[in-house]
C-alpha cells in the first residue's frame, strides 16, 4: 500500500507492495500541497492492452483517505491534457480532493481503428461505451473499465474513500461523465461537465462512432446518449452542472445543450445549464471554471456545502406531473387550528382561524410539522422590536403547497416545501451579491407582519386581522407565503425532519462554512450549548476544526457538545473568582481562537466570544439574537489589534437554492437532523412544549399537526 511522508503519499522506493504486479509507477510530480503521479497497468478489461492513468492526492495525516473526483477527457487526449492545461490542483488540495485521470481509449498496436485513421475515433475516441461489434468488442470497453476495473483499482490501492466518488469530464468526457452518473444512479455523489455532447445520437460524432461501435441498432445508441437517458432517469434526484461556451465551435452541429435543458424539465431532473459567454472549446474554458466545479463536487461529498447555483431549477423539478395534487379548498377559505399570540408574555392561545387564499405572487401550503425555535419564544416575550400582537408565529416548518396565487410558476399543488424567512428573489442586489442572503424583495412587508399584495394578512380570528411573524407564520395548519419565502425540496425527504433546516441547525452550520468560512485546522470556542450550538460544533469538526470550545453553564450541555466533536469545555462558573472565561481561552490558546460563535443572544457573551479571538487574525461571529435595545461594547482596541466582529442572518444561505441543496446532504447522510430532534408532540400541546424548550430540558420539539 501507498506510505505516508511528510510531503504527502508517497509509494515505496521499492517494489509496490500490494499493486506489485497490478501498478507501475511512470513518474511522481509535487504540484502546490499534494503529489501528481502516473501509473501503468495491464486492463483484462480493454483486450490486455497496456492503459495509463494518473492519480492527483492532497496531503493528508498517515491513515486518511479523501473523497475523489474522475476526470474524462475528450476526443485526441490522454491523461496529461488535463493535468497539465486545467490548473486543477491547487484547489483540488484545498478541498483535499483526489483526482483521477484515466486516458480517452484503449492504447496499442494491437488495438483495432480505422484506416485511416481518424480524431475522432478509435484510439483517443472510446466514447466511454462498451462495443458490440466483433472487431470493436474486446479493446473499445471505456465503460466497464472506468466505472469497474479503474474503480476498483482506486478504491483498494489510492486513499480514496470508497462511496464518496464523483465525475466530470469535458465534451467528449462530458458525455461520459453524464452517461455514467445517470447509468448508475446513487454510483456518483455529484456530476458535472464542461461542453458536453449531449445528444450523440442526434450529432455527426455520435452518429459516425456509434454504429462502428455498437452496430445498426439504435436502442443501443441510446443507453449511451445522455439526452436519451434522462428521458427515462427513475434513480435518485441528480443534480447535473453543465458550462458552455458560446463561442464554442461545436457548439450547433456536436453539442446542442439546449437538447438537455429541454429533457431535463421534462423530466424534472435538475440541470445548472450555464452559457458562458466568449468562451469556446478549449482548456482556457475549462481552466477557467475548474475551481467552480471542484467547490460543486466537494460540496456534494465532504457535506460542507461551500457553493450555490446561481439559477433556480425548472418548475418541473420535484414538481412532475404525476406528483401533482388538487385539493377542493383550492380558492376558499380556510378554516383551520392556529395557535395565535394575542399578547406578549402569555401563553398561545389554540383557537380556529381563517386564513385566506393566495393573491398574486402567494403560496397557500398546508403545515405538516413545525419545530420550536428561541426566536418564538424570544418575541413571544416581547423582546423582539418588530414583534405585533396579535400574530402567528412560527418559522421553523416544512408543508405541501395547497394553492398558489397569481403568476405563480414555480410551485404547484402538491409540492414539499420549507417556508423560510430570508426569503430569495434572484433579482435584488442582495441576491445578487455572492455570499450574500438579506432579499428585499418582501422585507418591508414581512417586518409589518402583511402581505406584499395589498399590505393587509391573509389571517384573520373573529373577523378581524391577524399579523404573519418573518414571512412564515408555522404555527398553523396553513398558512400564507410569498412564493420568494418558500424552497421546493425532494418529495423523499421526511418533512417532520427536514423542517429543522428553514432556521436554527442550518444557521449553525452556515455560520461555520459561509460566514467565518473556517479553515482546516482552525482553532474555535462556541457559547451556548443549545440546538444552534451543537450545529456550529457539528459544522466545525466538518469543516475539519483541529480544536473546539465549548462553554456553557449547564453541565449536561457540555457534555452533548462533546458527543457533537468538541475538544473541550469550559464552564464560567467553575473559573476562579475574576477570571473571565476570555482570559480561561486565551490561556487555553496562547493568543486566543482563530473563529468563535456566539450563540446566546446575550451581549455580555458576545463580548466574551470576541475578546477570546486571536489578535491580528481572530474572527467572531454573533448568531444569537439579542433583546430589543439591546447594545454590545468592547474596547477599540479589540477591533484595532486586527479582530473581526461579524453577524450572520440564516447561516448566509441563499434560502431557495441552497435548502434544497442541505436536504440533499442530510438524505446522503452528510448532516445531522434527527440527533437534534429530542421531542415530538401534537401540535395543540404546543404550550407543553414551549415550557421544555424555556426548562433546556429539549434541544428541538417537533410539532405534527
Amino acid at each position: 500500500e501507498p506510505i505516508l511522508c511528510t510531503s504527502g503519499w508517497y509509494s515505496d522506493p521499492g517494489p509496490l507492495g500490494a499493486m506489485a504486479g497490478v501498478l507501475k509507477e511512470l513518474s511522481v510530480v509535487r504540484c502546490f500541497e499534494g503529489t501528481l503521479r502516473r501509473y501503468e497497468h495491464t486492463s483484462p478489461t480493454l483486450g490486455d492492452c497496456q492503459m495509463v492513468f494518473a492519480v492527483y492526492t492532497p496531503d493528508g495525516k498517515e491513515g486518511t483517505k479523501f473523497p475523489a473526483v474522475f476526470w474524462l477527457s475528450g476526443l485526441t487526449c490522454t491523461d496529461e491534457n488535463f493535468s497539465q492545461k486545467a490548473g486543477a490542483f491547487e484547489t483540488a488540495a484545498a478541498l483535499q480532493l483526489v483526482l483521477v485521470m484515466p486516458d480517452t481509449s484503449p492504447r496499442g498496436d494491437a488495438v483495432p481503428d480505422e484506416d485511416p485513421h481518424t480524431y475522432d475515433f478509435g484510439k483517443g475516441a472510446g466514447f466511454y461505451l462498451n462495443a458490440t461489434t466483433e472487431k470493436y468488442k474486446k479493446h473499445y470497453n471505456m465503460y466497464d473499465y472506468v466505472t469497474k476495473e479503474l474503480h476498483n483499482i482506486v478504491v483498494k490501492h489510492m486513499p480514496v474513500i470508497a462511496d464518496k466518488i464523483s465525475v466530470m469530464g469535458h465534451s467528449m468526457g462530458g458525455h461520459g461523465a453524464l452517461t455514467l452518473a445517470l447509468k448508475n444512479p446513487g454510483k456518483y455523489r455529484s456530476v458535472s461537465a464542461f461542453a458536453p455532447i449531449t445528444n450523440p445520437t442526434d450529432a455527426p460524432w455520435g452518429k459516425k462512432a456509434f454504429p462502428l461501435y455498437l452496430g445498426g441498432d439504435t436502442a443501443t445508441w441510446n443507453e449511451y446518449d445522455t439526452v436519451e437517458l434522462v428521458k427515462k432517469y427513475s434513480g435518485p434526484p441528480v443534480r447535473l452542472l453543465v458550462d458552455q461556451g458560446s463561442s464554442d465551435n461545436f457548439l450547433e452541429a456536436q453539442l446542442k445543450p439546449w437538447s438537455l435543458k429541454a429533457a431535463c424539465e421534462q423530466r424534472g431532473i435538475t440541470c445548472n445549464l450555464r452559457m458562458r459567454e466568449g468562451f469556446d472549446h478549449s482548456y482556457f474554458f475549462i481552466s477557467s471554471y475548474i475551481k467552480d466545479h471542484l467547490q460543486f463536487h466537494a460540496s456534494m461529498l465532504g457535506g460542507v456545502l461551500r457553493w450555490c447555483p446561481d439559477q433556480l431549477p425548472s418548475p418541473s423539478v420535484y414538481s412532475t406531473q404525476e406528483n401533482k395534487q388538487m385539493f377542493d379548498t383550492a380558492g376558499k377559505d380556510i378554516e383551520c387550528l392556529a395557535a395565535v399570540a394575542f399578547e406578549p408574555k402569555k401563553p398561545l392561545s389554540v383557537v380556529k382561524v381563517t386564513v385566506g387564499p393566495p393573491q398574486k405572487g402567494e403560496v397557500r401550503i398546508k403545515h405538516v410539522a413545525v419545530a420550536l425555535c428561541h426566536t418564538d419564544a424570544y418575541t413571544l416575550e416581547g423582546s423582539d422590536p418588530e414583534g405585533l400582537f396579535p400574530s402567528i408565529l412560527g418559522h421553523e416548518a416544512s408543508g405541501i403547497v395547497e394553492s398558489v396565487g397569481e403568476g405563480v410558476t414555480e410551485f404547484s399543488p402538491g409540492d414539499h416545501v420549507v417556508p423560510c424567512y430570508q426569503a430569495y428573489c434572484g433579482g435584488c442586489k442582495f441576491c445578487k451579491r455572492p455570499d450574500i442572503n438579506l432579499c428585499t424583495s418582501v422585507r418591508a412587508f414581512t417586518g409589518k407582519g402583511v402581505m406584499a399584495g395589498d399590505g393587509k394578512p391573509r389571517f384573520s380570528y373573529q373577523g378581524k386581522p391577524i399579523y404573519h411573524f418573518m414571512g412564515t407564520s408555522s404555527f398553523s395548519e396553513y398558512g400564507v407565503v410569498h412564493a420568494q419565502s418558500l424552497a421546493k425540496i425532494r418529495r423523499d425527504a421526511p418533512l417532520e425532519k427536514v423542517c429543522l433546516l428553514g432556521c436554527g441547525i442550518s444557521t449553525g452550520w452556515g455560520a461555520v462554512w459561509n460566514t467565518a468560512q473556517v479553515e482546516r485546522g482552525a482553532t474555535a470556542a462556541v457559547f451556548g450549548i443549545g440546538a444552534v450550538g451543537l450545529s456550529v460544533i457539528e459544522g466545525l469538526v466538518k469543516a475539519g476544526a483541529s480544536r473546539i470550545i465549548a462553554v456553557d453553564l449547564l453541565p449536561n450541555k457540555l457534555e452533548l457538545a462533546k458527543k457533537w466533536g468538541a475538544t473541550d469545555t469550559v464552564n464560567p462558573k467553575d473559573l476562579p473568582e475574576g477570571k473571565s472565561v476570555q482570559a480561561e481561552i486565551v490561556g487555553m490558546t496562547e493568543f486566543g481562537v482563530d473563529y468563535s460563535f456566539d450563540c446566546t443572544g446575550n451581549t455580555q457573551v458576545m463580548r466574551s466570544a470576541l475578546e477570546c479571538s486571536a489578535r491580528g487574525w481572530g474572527v467572531s461571529v454573533v448568531i444569537g439574537v439579542a433583546a430589543a435595545g439591546q447594545e454590545i461594547s468592547t474596547r477599540p482596541f479589540q477591533l484595532v489589534t486586527g479582530r473581526t466582529w461579524k453577524g450572520t442572518a440564516f447561516g448566509g444561505w441563499k434560502s431557495k437554492p441552497q435548502v434544497p441543496m442541505l436536504v440533499d446532504l442530510y438524505m446522503a447522510g452528510e448532516v445531522k437532523i434527527d440527533e437534534y430532534i429530542t421531542h415530538t408532540m401534537d401540535f395543540k400541546n404546543i404550550n407543553e412544549a414551549f415550557e421544555l424548550l424555556h426548562k433546556g430540558e429539549c434541544l428541538r420539539c417537533v410539532l405534527k399537526f
